[in-house]
């Protein structure tokens, strides 16, 4: 008696369909990248040097959700544990694997990627419009740091021009109270007013651009505005004029001298009054 096959799972034939829609086209035995197979949830697991931290919940039970009524439509990247034969660690796709979780999903498609998976992990985080500045930027320094790369050869393994990336890494140097502030605060700052921020080099201001960004109040223009002021100041300074000597004030008290009171008007008397005053109260404090 011949035993019966036993039929694929609902996941395989799902995907052999795919596969057969694709006709005549195959990956190359020499692509970096594998053919698609079927993985347990439990021999998975997240990447602990992943870029990004955080996982909306939200976002998250929407797309376990979706997951349960469409199915994986797209396979997850993994590469093999080193520290455990058989298991997997994700290069791409740990929103899905979390979502999976949630729905209860035993199991996924995945495709073994092993050529620059810190690379490949980066990107796809990058791809997604909510991974923080960041946490973008820590992935990029981890990435710079682990491959040996210049700021040139990591902006064009990313894509990125080089001053953009300049800007990203810089910054990485803001205060830490200020970066968990950031990440803990109701007004997210955007992109490019944290890289501004990062370019401003004086202390003093930088602290006061601080509590203006935490309270949503910050624009680039109020930071090039306060630059600017700043700049100008010693300009200003050196322009100022000097207190009038006072052989220079005798001079104009030798010409008022020359003036009949009759001619003064009353609005000039009283302000020849005050100003009399004030020498004599000027005099005194000198004593």
């Amino acid at each position: 008696m011949i035993p019966k096959r036993k039929k694929p799972s609902r996941l395989m034939a799902s995907m052999e369909g795919r596969v057969n829609d694709l006709g005549g086209t195959f990956i190359a035995s020499s692509s970096e990248i594998n053919h698609s197979f079927e993985v347990s949830l439990e021999k998975v697991q997240p990447d602990p040097a992943q870029a990004r931290k955080r996982f909306d919940e939200n976002a998250l039970r929407d797309l376990a959700s979706s997951l349960s009524e469409h199915g994986q439509l797209m396979p997850i990247l993994v590469r093999p544990n080193p520290e455990k034969r058989g298991h997997w660690i994700v290069v791409a796709g740990e929103r899905r694997w979390r979502a999976a979780a949630q729905a209860g999903i035993k199991t996924l498609l995945a495709i073994e990627r092993t050529s620059q998976h810190q690379v490949a992990s980066l990107i796809e985080n990058i791809q997604r419009e909510d991974l923080s500045l960041l946490e973008e930027a820590r992935g990029i320094k981890e990435l710079i740091a682990l491959n040996g790369w210049s700021q040139r050869e990591a902006a064009k393994h990313l894509s990125k021009s080089v001053s953009d990336l300049n800007g990203m890494l810089g910054v990485l140097k803001l205060p830490t109270s200020f970066v968990e502030s950031v990440l803990k605060s109701e007004h997210p700052l955007p992109r490019n007013l944290l890289i501004e921020l990062a370019r401003v080099q004086d202390t003093k201001k930088q602290n006061q651009f601080f509590a203006l960004a935490l309270t949503g109040n910050l624009t680039i223009q109020k930071i090039r505005n306060g630059l600017r002021l700043v700049a100008e100041q010693p300009e200003k300074a050196l322009h100022q004029k000097k207190p009038p000597r006072v052989a220079t004030l005798a001079k104009i008290f030798a010409k008022w001298e020359s003036i009949e009171p009759g001619t003064l008007k009353e609005k000039d008397r009283v302000e020849l009054k005050r100003i009399a005053r004030s020498i004599l109260k000027r005099l005194e404090e000198g004593n």
